[in-house]
């Protein structure tokens, strides 16, 4: 009876120590290197609407719904960030080119929020 007790109670242990991956917190990684990737973003002041936006590694942003540069570029975006802000250049249609500027307030493994020059916020959520 008592092997039978201390083998349940063994097994039980196994079984239960092997979730400790799942109580463990993620960690973000540098801004520069956790914006990389697809998100859906809309701004605080309007939630309703959600647009996707990309930053690839090599430094291009794509932003097909305008949520950050607007509809009228012609060129590729192209994004980079030194420490927790994000500077998007593009060229307009009509051959201006414009330099937006964001800082980061969060930083989260799944979200990121933007400030719009102190007017708004911009959420960000990992797809």
């Amino acid at each position: 009876m008592v092997k039978r007790i201390l083998l349940f109670c063994m097994a039980l242990f196994v079984t239960t120590s092997c979730d400790k991956d799942k109580d463990q917190l993620c960690v973000a990684p540098a801004f520069n290197k956790n914006i990389i990737g697809t998100w859906t973003g809309n701004f605080e002041s309007n939630p309703k609407i959600k647009q996707d936006v990309s930053f690839s590694n090599t430094g291009v942003f794509e932003d097909t719904g305008g949520l950050l540069f607007g509809n009228q570029n012609e060129s590729a975006l192209a994004w980079i960030s030194k420490g927790d802000s994000l500077k998007i250049t593009g060229k307009f249609k009509n051959k201006g080119t414009k330099v937006y500027s964001f800082l980061s307030l969060t930083n989260t493994c799944d979200s990121i929020v933007l400030d719009v020059e102190g007017i708004d916020k911009i959420f960000l959520k990992r797809k």
